[in-house]
């Protein structure tokens, strides 16, 4: 019996178990898909499916980009395997399969937690525009988001960057000891990279000379010339974005999902922006 027909088989089933025609045409479709992947790895029969293949499949599930741009969650990436599991249980139990490759898969973690917002364009567009630039402090806070989108640094990195990290010329910061301990090079828009060259140029040695450590390395520092400290910069990343009129909350994590999100959905390689962010 064909891979088809025994879908087709499994289809009957289902519907001999009252299951909605959508239920059936959701099951099948998503064997279907299996079975694909499975072919173009020379796999065409169930009782050739092997754990490892299925473990495969799994990986190339959560690596999937969605219509809407985004990574597959945990949550789908269990329910093709759980179809998988559903369809080889009925091959056992009507004899059309000897053995189930799925028994012994282990499903994915679903955080418990809500997903972050994510920002459309429109959004980080009018953010970007909230401070008034032609003031120190709003210039320093629109170098900051503007880094913030553009390289998708933890805020723990960006505050902890020297003014020695930044390579304005190869286009470049450099994250050390970042998660893990690892350091890593992340690249800098362009865009970014124009407002940190004023900033370093301009607007840091001004606000240097507010304070009483005008030899500091922090690249990033607060109107009195220190390391500006995580929660000022959360309450500054809140209050533009109110004046914004963004009605979700924004974080500086926000805008790691964000740019994360929009480098995806403009093709960027899933490996690069995880390496990019240190994942």
């Amino acid at each position: 019996m064909t891979t088809d027909e025994l879908i087709e088989k499994y289809a009957e089933h289902l519907r001999a178990l009252n299951r909605s025609p959508k239920n059936i045409r959701t099951h099948a479709r998503r064997v279907r898909r299996f079975f694909e992947f499975a072919a173009g790895r020379g796999v065409h029969e169930p009782a050739d499916v092997t754990a490892a293949l299925v473990l495969d499949y799994q990986k190339h599930v959560s690596n999937e980009i969605n219509p809407r741009g985004t990574i597959s969650t945990a949550s789908t990436q269990n329910q093709h395997i759980a179809v998988l599991a559903v369809f080889f249980r009925y091959l056992r139990q009507a004899e059309y399969a000897i053995h189930d490759p799925t028994r012994e898969i282990q499903y994915a973690k679903v955080p418990q937690r809500l997903p972050r917002a994510i920002m459309t364009l429109q959004e980080v567009k009018k953010l970007l525009r909230q401070p008034d630039v032609n003031t120190v402090l709003g210039y320093r806070d629109r170098a900051i988001m503007e880094v913030l989108y553009s390289t998708g640094v933890r805020r723990n990195e960006l505050l902890s960057l020297r003014v020695e990290d930044v390579n304005l010329e190869g286009g470049f910061v450099m994250v050390r000891q970042g998660k893990g301990l690892k350091d890593r090079v992340v690249p800098l828009g362009t865009i970014a990279a124009r407002y940190l060259e004023t900033y370093l140029n301009g607007i840091r040695p001004e606000l240097l000379k507010r304070g009483s450590d005008p030899s500091t390395a922090a690249l990033i520092v607060s109107g009195r010339g220190r390391v500006l400290s995580r929660n000022t910069l959360a309450a500054m990343v809140e209050k533009y974005a109110r004046l914004a009129g963004i009605k979700h909350p924004v974080t500086p994590h926000t805008f790691r999902h964000t740019c994360a999100t929009h480098m995806i959905r403009n093709r960027a390689g899933i490996r690069h922006v995880q390496e990019m962010l240190g994942h």
